[in-house]
């Protein structure tokens, strides 16, 4: 005992697997053990708010990334962002539109720097826009022109009485003569006719308002004026006397004798359009 005493110590000695001990392909891990790694859940950290600018914050999340990614992974997001987190929050800057003007919209359509037909756009605006326009500037004054008489005519302030020389028209029909409004006996084969009622006692003056024998009208002479279609004869004319007045007529419409109507329109017609003025 005493003789080991005196001896060095010796190292403690290393055993070193053989080549063939050493495994080679370590075993495999499984599934549900590789997905708990990678969705291993760490308490969310929360930062301070801080004045720091966007780049100084971008880099430091940069280096709170690195950290995080050496510790151990990412960590996972503690709220997933709405739509309506999304709404609350609009780009700050939208792109604006330059509105466009006429002008722009006029090149558009005819370019300055093209021709048509040989002509540039100054020539064609001259030579062919312009008279178009000024076309158009007579048909609507002709045309207002036109309305306005006509507006005149069928007003109801307006009546055909002699004094008017204008040619006027209207329904043309017949009745059975007899006694009319002028005190006057006639019978169907004269040519005679009677007024509308508002003509007839528009004329009245005087003595003749009480009296429709008397009335002015009475005797006047009236030129009526159709084309016969019908058999073929163009325009016939007859001349015709006031005799009556008709309750029914309209203004400018005349009631005939039977003898006068048939030299003008088939007595089937009954009632036709046609022309007359005053004689007188």
């Amino acid at each position: 005992m005493a003789d080991d005493k005196g001896l060095p110590q010796l190292p403690e000695r290393v055993r070193h697997l053989p080549e063939w001990e050493t495994p080679v392909h370590p075993p495999k891990r499984s599934l549900y053990a590789r997905l708990t790694d990678r969705l291993a859940f760490k308490r969310p950290v929360f930062l301070a708010q801080s004045t720091t600018t966007p780049a100084q914050s971008h880099e430091s999340s940069i280096i709170q990334q690195d950290k995080e990614t050496l510790d151990g992974g990412p960590i996972l997001p503690t709220h997933t962002p709405t739509l309506e987190t999304k709404l609350s929050n609009p780009p700050t800057t939208s792109p604006t539109r330059t509105p466009v003007t006429l002008r722009e919209r006029f090149d558009t359509l005819l370019p300055p720097n093209r021709t048509y037909w040989r002509l540039t756009r100054r020539s064609l605006l001259l030579f062919v826009a312009l008279p178009l326009f000024l076309l158009f500037i007579l048909a609507l004054g002709l045309g207002l022109g036109l309305g306005l008489r006509n507006s005149h005519k069928s007003g109801t302030g307006y009546l055909p009485l002699p004094g008017d020389k204008a040619v006027h028209s209207g329904d043309l029909t017949y009745y059975d003569i007899a006694l009319g409004a002028c005190g006057w006996t006639n019978d169907d084969n004269e040519y005679v006719c009677a007024v509308a009622h508002s003509v007839y006692d528009a004329a009245a003056t005087g003595a003749s308002k009480g009296n429709p024998n008397l009335n002015p009208l009475c005797g006047k002479k009236i030129r009526v004026m159709r084309d016969y279609s019908e058999a073929g004869l163009g325009n016939v004319t007859v001349d015709v006397t006031v005799v009556d007045r008709c309750v029914g007529c309209a203004p400018e419409d005349l009631d005939l004798s039977p003898a006068v109507f048939n030299r003008l329109a088939p007595e089937s017609k009954g009632r036709v359009v046609g022309q007359w003025a005053w004689l007188d």
